[in-house]
């Protein structure tokens, strides 16, 4: 039985602590502008001060915290403004993933596929089909072409963006019915497959018109019912 301070014990343990704070800061529980101790959240939390020193800086790497120079931890949150840029930045790193794929010789799509299907199956429920897991699903083709694209620094850095996307998207409750989500990622993985020439054009249109627009009109339209 491995012991509590074993490294996959720890790792466990950091990665609660990262989702937990990086929760309470998107939903608005940790304010912008609020300082976070690090001994105050080991306290909270239960823990040491090294996985709660590593997740602090995980989050300064997403860009919801910031490092002062007097040594504090200060929360930034997001903004609609912020996650356009996330979507850009995504936009880039998912560009050469799939330029990666188009210019390999061999390639073994099945976990796109298997993904892909997965999200098919969702859709065929018709009626009965959920968008909160359609989103998901769609969610799920997106991490395995960034995986297939074997480059692992590609698919850490888009992972830390999109995570805090997939995050801010479920607490909003804005999703894609599941008929237009297949539709899309489909159209995506053809192109993917076909090793199409304009697949840049493609993975543009999917992120920026197809995801982005529909995320951003949901946020404005929640926003306004907000105010009423």
């Amino acid at each position: 039985m491995s012991s509590l301070s074993s490294p996959l014990q720890r790792s466990l343990i950091a990665k609660d602590i990262l989702s937990t704070l990086r929760y309470e800061i998107v939903s608005g529980e940790l304010k912008e502008g609020e300082y976070l101790r690090e001994v105050a959240i080991s306290k909270r939390m239960n823990v040491s001060r090294g996985p709660v020193r590593r997740a602090l800086q995980q989050l300064e790497a997403e860009g919801l915290v910031v490092s002062e120079e007097n040594g504090r931890t200060r929360v930034v949150g997001i903004s609609n403004t912020d996650i356009d840029d996330i979507y850009d930045l995504r936009l880039i790193l998912e560009k050469k993933a799939v330029l990666i794929l188009r210019d390999k010789d061999f390639v073994d799509y099945t976990p796109i596929l298997e993904s892909l299907n997965h999200l098919k199956q969702e859709r065929d429920k018709g009626p009965e089909s959920d968008p909160v897991v359609a989103a998901g699903l769609g969610y799920d083709v997106h991490v395995a072409i960034m995986k297939c694209s074997g480059n692992k620094a590609i698919f850490n850095a888009w992972k830390s963006l999109s995570t805090t996307l997939q995050l801010i998207m479920e607490m909003n409750g804005n999703y894609v019915e599941s008929e237009r989500a297949f539709a899309s990622h489909k159209l995506l993985v053809d192109a993917i497959i076909q090793k199409r020439e304009d697949i840049e054009r493609v993975i543009e249109q999917h992120l920026l018109q197809d995801s982005k627009d529909i995320y951003l009109s949901g946020l404005h339209k929640k926003a306004e019912n907000e105010a009423d």
